[in-house]
């Protein structure tokens, strides 16, 4: 029985990439075997057959010569070979030539005007293309359609006369694989309706709140200056106790003088976060995901997105119209009134089964396996193909729209190891161009196998300003994530990784401050308050608060840009749940009345960002000054630190010298202390930039316990 051919792709336009399912004798595979034969019966020939990596004189993948070039568009082939069988022939490196396939100026999307709407969309394997403009996001009623011409590189256009704002518009698109009665949503669409295969075409400047357009954002000194506050819109407001009348909506964060019911000294939502005093928050994603945006979906986090320009709907106060958009703008405009930067989640890694991308161009924009299959990198049915010269375009095009449109500050980037290195680069240049000290960072890695080489990892990301999430300092601090292994808070252990962060990784993976993002919680796994429950059920309650005193202690006197998860201020628990991205409301949303429960946790956290933000040396920029100012005295015990930091001539810094003592084991240690006076800032309970008191000579830190002195 003759091996099979299982993909077979169109790299050049006499080219073609065949694999088999086993290694094949090159002897067999000879030119007058195989041919090409199209949908209407034409057929071509093959002039010549190459194996690719001969072992032995077998090759599971060939390349095939056609006598004449193929006419891809508007047509299906299969490839057929005498004893092989057939196999579709599929898009391959041809599209992926930017010689011939790519446009990086036209303006793609809806282009509205208030006497026309241009409509360009790229779709370069297509017979036909026409645009649907309706005046409702379904049905037949006043439905027009248009036919539009094809530009170079593979983009249709048309312009529609007339006012179309309010009106609602789709894609149908005739060819090999395309269902001319099924409607199809831009992959530029701005404002999406619920599950509709239509999109809203909306003038966007009539979605500004007043003064939106020019007013005043935070704008740090430098990325280490950042303090970030990651959030869910929903979870942050959703409560009963949260005060908030807006609950678990986009105009919930903008609400001030809200408090917990009964007690007005407990302040919830934005007054909260000020008085915390975060620079950023960092949005969970809010671009439109796989739901039905109605209050009676289910519970979602939002990593599966499916139009990346369009905010969700869930989160508005009517999924129809363009209160997504006019609500997300007041949100931010909110935040950035209290001084509070926004930085948003996204998840250009993989996208859900409702985006568009496939529909439109097959086999162009996502990764495929050498069978022919999505890849599968991101462990969610697909990943990303950063590196198309028209998929990149549009993840730029994307994110300038949401810097130059709604004004955000930066980017978290998930799985951002599946977005390939050139990619990342471009993105920071480009945005930094347009808002400069916009941050960007992401996670260095994917969730599963990806044929993406090499990977976007911290290392490939040294000395490029992009930030890295420190998974390394987040594990010393607590152990892994999710099982009972311990950290330095619970048992003194990883104290040589637990200086690496305190250094700002500089020595071991990073070449600066500003590309660590050190943590110790954040939506992903259990919350710090549940590991601490799993990893040491004997401990009391009091020590795990101290736990997490200390834990907030180690982040925030970290180099690096501090991130911290909502809620871990008060010891926020998920039922020990380590992923809840699909779980309800009663265990995502924040209780609020642990702010009070936790009031001493609260409190610290306070504490130790007001020092953080009023002592440079916490702060520093570059490596340069980390190796200068930061150092490491003998400790008292194996399961103790003691950091040395020099303050001295640093530009804003008051203090001469500080020192950070940190006491990992379960028994009180006592640290002696360099000669002189020190104010203590921060102890195992309480932490101020009011001195808590003075020590000389020597200190005793009870277990599990750190101390901030400075002089």
């Amino acid at each position: 029985m003759h091996p099979e051919m299982v993909l077979a792709t169109l790299e050049a336009e006499c080219l073609i990439g065949l694999r088999f399912r086993r290694r094949t004798p090159v002897a067999e595979c000879r030119p007058d075997r195989f041919q090409l034969l199209r949908d209407d019966g034409r057929i071509i020939g093959i002039r010549s057959t190459q194996a690719r990596r001969p072992l032995r004189g077998k090759s599971s993948r060939y390349l095939l010569e056609t006598e004449r070039p193929v006419d891809f568009r508007g047509r299906s082939w299969i490839i057929q070979a005498d004893g092989f069988g057939q196999t579709p022939l599929r898009m391959g490196g041809l599209l992926q030539d930017p010689a011939l396939f790519y446009d990086p100026s036209s303006v793609l999307g809806a282009s509205w005007m208030p006497e026309a709407t241009t409509f360009r969309v790229f779709a370069p394997t297509a017979a036909e293309v026409q645009v649907v403009v309706a005046d409702s996001p379904e049905g037949d009623h006043d439905r027009s359609l248009h036919d539009m011409r094809l530009l170079s590189s593979g983009v249709w256009e048309v312009t529609v006369p007339g006012h179309l704002e309010g009106k609602y518009y789709a894609y149908v698109l005739a060819g090999p694989g395309c269902d001319p009665a099924r409607e199809i949503i831009d992959i530029y669409a701005t404002c999406t309706q619920g599950r509709s295969s239509r999109s809203l075409i909306v003038d966007l400047l009539e979605t500004d709140p007043p003064g939106f357009r020019n007013h005043q954002f935070p704008q740090l000194a430098h990325p280490t200056d950042a303090i970030i506050y990651e959030m869910h819109v929903r979870d942050f407001t959703i409560a009963a106790d949260s005060g908030v009348c807006h609950k678990g909506k986009y105009l919930g964060l903008t609400e001030s003088g809200t408090h917990l019911p009964g007690d007005p000294s407990v302040c919830t939502g934005l007054d909260h976060l000020c008085e915390l005093g975060v620079t950023h928050v960092q949005l969970m994603p809010v671009a439109d995901f796989d739901n039905d945006e109605t209050d009676d979906d289910p519970y979602d986090w939002g990593y599966m997105p499916s139009h990346f320009n369009s905010p969700d709907g869930w989160y508005a106060t009517s999924r129809e119209g363009p209160a997504r958009i006019i609500e997300l703008k007041r949100a931010i405009q909110a935040f950035h009134e209290r001084g509070i930067g926004v930085i948003l989640d996204v998840v250009y890694n993989h996208t859900s089964p409702c985006a568009s991308f496939e529909r439109l161009v097959p086999d162009y924009y996502y990764r495929m396996t050498c069978h022919g299959r999505f890849a599968n990198g991101s462990g969610c049915g697909n990943e990303f193909r950063s590196e198309s010269p028209m998929a990149r375009r549009f993840l730029l095009d994307s994110l300038k729209y949401w810097v130059r449109e709604y004004r955000v500050d930066g980017f978290r980037f998930d799985l951002m190891g599946l977005i390939d290195c050139k990619t990342m680069l471009r993105i920071k240049a480009e945005l930094e161009a347009i808002r400069p000290g916009i941050l960007i960072y992401g996670e260095p890695w994917a969730a599963a196998p990806t044929p993406l080489r090499p990977l976007t990892d911290r290392w490939r990301l040294q000395n490029t300003g992009i930030g890295a999430f420190n998974d390394c300092i987040r594990n010393a601090i607590k152990g892994d994530v999710n099982g009972a292994r311990p950290g330095f808070i619970q048992t003194g252990d990883h104290v040589e990784d637990l200086r690496h962060g305190l250094e700002g990784s500089i020595h071991v993976n990073t070449m600066n401050p500003a590309e660590t993002v050190n943590y110790f919680e954040c939506h992903d796994n259990l919350t710090a308050w549940d590991k601490l429950a799993l990893s040491v059920p004997h401990e009391t309650e009091e020590t795990r608060r101290r736990m997490m005193r200390l834990a907030a202690l180690i982040l925030f006197c970290s180099r690096g840009i501090a991130l911290m998860h909502s809620g871990q201020e008060f010891c926020r628990s998920k039922r020990g749940s380590h992923n809840s991205y699909n779980l309800p409301d009663e265990i995502n949303r924040i209780d609020w009345s642990l702010k009070k429960t936790y009031a001493d946790v609260w409190a610290y956290h306070r504490g130790m960002i007001a020092i953080r933000k009023q002592h440079p040396i916490l702060r520093l920029r570059t490596r340069q000054e980390i190796e200068r100012r930061v150092s490491f005295d003998d400790s008292p015990h194996p399961k103790c630190i003691v950091c040395h930091l020099d303050g001295s001539g640093l530009d804003g810094e008051s203090a001469d010298e500080m020192l950070l003592l940190l006491n990992g084991h379960h028994e009180a240690v006592e640290f002696r202390l360099p000669p002189g006076k020190w104010s203590v800032l921060a102890e195992a309970d309480r932490a101020g930039v009011e001195p808590l008191g003075t020590a000389v000579e020597c200190v005793t830190l009870p277990p599990h316990s750190g101390m901030l002195l400075a002089r």
